[in-house]
């Protein structure tokens, strides 16, 4: 049980640290809304299966 609770740890550890780093990055301005994005990649990749 402690290489489980021992694992665990590890992986909140690596979270937080993959959360740190992001933040610290500076935001990017797409110039569009990211769920605008995706549903016109959405309907370009409907567009080509029909």
């Amino acid at each position: 049980m402690s290489a489980a609770v021992l694992e665990a740890i590890e992986h909140e550890l690596a979270s937080w640290e993959w959360r740190e780093r992001l933040a610290s990055h500076p935001e990017t301005d797409l110039g569009i809304d990211a769920a605008a994005l995706i549903a016109e990649a959405r309907r370009e990749r409907e567009a080509e299966l029909e």
